[in-house]
């Protein structure tokens, strides 16, 4: 029999318990927590689709020609909305080099894709969010949670604040977790157009390694985060595959998604 998970959390909602703090205390300012944020963009000559790491010291992706089926990879540097990078394939045919302007709002960047043996052959390509949503919102986050040398990795993620990044008013505190306090995962679980948060689960004396996670989803008809349970009974790191609409979780196993259900491959 073919299993399904619910991923759009209006679909399954959560319960108010999943969102209640159960601790009283004193929270600390969690400062220099990395936003690890993948961008699905496509060309808007349906040519290329790029996975995008940015905003992060070492900005990299990859690409993808859907005529020719051939993935590039990338890394490079960023200057303000000015990303650089190369190909990272020392024994690539054809190395290149993707370089442009990144509008951190909209999502759109218009860059140039050269062939480095041959400059002269520059390509000006437009990419646009691959999935796109109506009224989506512009947030920024505050993190908070406890330092010391008994909580693991020296510092626990408790609590994340959502902030409209237009007005600087706290819309939404996320709560009742433990989670690793260097760095969340700001990604489009769903293929929705919608980001969500991802965070690395520590409580009940779990490691990183282990590879367990936290999952808010945004939920634009109520327009606040909601968290996943059934997400949460996967094991193993989302690797998104937006060309195909794919996750896969390693260990976990891989999905499909489709209109927010979560259907295992294997099971087809």
């Amino acid at each position: 029999m073919k299993s399904i998970l619910f991923l759009s959390i209006f679909i399954s909602l959560p319960s108010f318990a999943e969102t209640t703090p159960n601790s009283t205390e004193n929270l600390v300012t969690l400062k220099d927590v990395r936003i690890s944020m993948q961008r699905m963009l496509k060309s808007t000559d349906g040519a290329y689709f790029l996975d995008l790491y940015a905003g992060i010291w070492n900005p990299h992706g990859t690409l993808s020609n859907l005529q020719e089926q051939t993935r590039t990879m990338f890394k490079g540097s960023q200057k303000g909305d000015l990303i650089s990078l190369q190909s990272t394939d020392q024994a690539e045919a054809n190395p290149y080099t993707l370089t442009g302007n990144l509008n951190a709002n909209s999502g759109q960047f218009k860059a140039e894709l050269s062939d480095l043996k041959n400059p002269n052959t520059k390509r000006a390509v437009t990419f646009e969010p691959a999935f796109k949503a109506v009224d989506k919102p512009l947030l920024v986050f505050k993190f908070y949670g406890l330092e010391g040398a008994d909580q693991p990795y020296g510092r626990t993620l408790k609590r994340v604040d959502v902030i409209n990044k237009n007005n600087g008013q706290v819309i939404q505190k996320l709560e009742g977790f433990n989670a690793f306090g260097n760095s969340i995962g700001f990604l489009d679980m769903n293929f929705d157009g919608f980001y969500d948060v991802v965070l690395s689960d520590t409580s009940e004396a779990r490691k990183i390694e282990d590879k367990r996670f936290i999952y808010w989803m945004y939920n634009p008809q109520l327009k606040a985060f909601q968290r996943s349970p059934q997400l949460e009974k996967i094991v193993g790191f989302p690797t998104l595959k937006g060309e195909s609409q794919k996750i896969d979780f390693g260990v976990g196993g891989q999905y499909r998604v489709d209109q927010g259900l979560l259907y295992p491959l294997n099971d087809e």
